[in-house]
């Protein structure tokens, strides 16, 4: 079953994109044309869609006059990528759109303002995010001045997740992904994200990720020895750490290990929650050998439902995991190893679709059931 999405586009303003020099922000202006999307503070509005949106781009006057005022409107792509600098986003602009020629607006004599309609059908967006950046031009007629700091916006696409999962149970198996061993992937920064929902705590020692042994082990587990067993643990380089023994059955939680060659942080949905130093890795890099899911055979008593399973070889930040917990990534970027989406909707078999060729197998008996439309914005 491939994934099912709904479509939202997030509105947003970022004032290191609107800064402006103009000299005729210096001086005493008795009007101004402007966005009134960038009058404010930071701001998202949320517009959720099946097929398509229409986005309402307002635009107005600090004050009625008596004739009518007409300026250009437009697109600019290069807005994009110092916002994503600032946001440690990765947004495209939307493929193909483009305005009218001549697109323009007009606020009628005595009116202050108007709307301009800019219509973005549903498009498949191959796990990437888009968004439009969106100008004032020249004002044609109207002798009014435009606004240098309120004149420029960023409306963000992205489609949240709405996906299969499948319920998982390690008693008799576990996932293995291709080569089974010997990946020989060295790196002095990794990270490590996925949605996962435990039926219980019954037991300890329910482990869903093991990447290797020795100085190169990242063992992540629900419980260890002490009671009650509610709690996520990490064993990696030589260390442990975990959280308190506050977790509840049968809710999503979104999970991110982040190393970055000194410190080890876990965030819970998208929070941070507990970090140490474990001592550094033989040579100052850790080595995956392999990743195994649902690892602990006759512990793994509970069901585990998962998603999303991303490996990285570098430290993400807290702001892109705040920012993507909800969307899917490219899964080109060059910093993933693996991106399992786990959205099959049926089988055992998972597609890595970074297309570095570690697709993922389940054993015979370790897939339960799937369930399906699941939405973790909506949990």
């Amino acid at each position: 079953m491939k994934n099912k999405y709904i479509l939202s586009f997030v509105i947003t303003l970022s004032s290191i994109l609107f800064t402006g020099c103009d000299n005729a922000e210096y001086k005493v202006v008795d009007n101004s044309i402007y966005l009134s999307d960038a009058a404010g503070a930071m701001k998202a509005t949320t517009l959720t869609m099946d097929n398509g949106v229409n986005i309402n781009v307002n635009i107005r006057l600090a004050k009625k006059v008596d004739k009518d005022v007409e300026v250009e409107i437009k697109l600019n792509p290069a807005l994009l990528e110092p916002y994503n600098k600032a946001n440690s986003s990765e947004y495209y602009p939307v493929p193909g759109l483009q305005l009218s020629a001549g697109a323009k607006v007009t606020i009628p004599a005595g009116e202050t303002g108007a709307v301009y309609t800019i219509r973005v059908n549903d498009f498949d967006t191959g796990g990437k995010q888009y968004a439009l950046g969106v100008e004032l031009g020249n004002v044609i007629t109207g002798g009014i001045e435009k606004s240098a700091s309120l004149s420029q916006f960023i409306y963000l696409l992205s489609k949240p997740l709405n996906v299969s999962v499948p319920v998982l149970n390690g008693r008799t198996g576990m996932i293995t992904t291709a080569p089974e061993t010997n990946w020989g992937i060295t790196t002095g920064q990794w990270s490590l994200e996925c949605w996962a929902r435990m039926s219980a705590y019954s037991i300890n020692n329910q482990a869903i990720f093991n990447t290797g042994s020795g100085d190169h082990e990242i063992y992540i587990r629900f419980g260890d020895a002490n009671r009650p067993y509610n709690y996520l643990q990490i064993k990696t380089l030589g260390g442990q750490v975990q959280t308190q023994s506050d977790l509840t059955a049968n809710k999503w939680y979104h999970w991110a290990f982040v190393y970055d060659g000194t410190t080890l942080q876990i965030y819970r949905d998208g929070q941070a929650d507990v970090k140490f130093d474990p001592p550094a890795p033989a040579g100052g890099a850790v080595r995956f050998d392999y990743l195994q899911m649902i690892s602990s055979g006759s512990y793994f008593r509970d069901q585990c439902a998962m998603s999303q399973v991303r490996l990285w070889k570098t430290a993400i930040s807290q702001t892109q995991i705040q920012n993507n917990m909800y969307f899917s990534v490219n899964p080109a970027n060059p910093d993933l190893i693996g991106y399992w989406p786990m959205d099959e909707g049926e089988g055992n078999t998972f597609r890595d679709i970074t297309g570095n060729g570690h697709d993922a197998t389940a054993g015979a008996t370790v897939v339960q059931r799937w369930e399906h439309n699941i939405r973790f914005d909506q949990q």
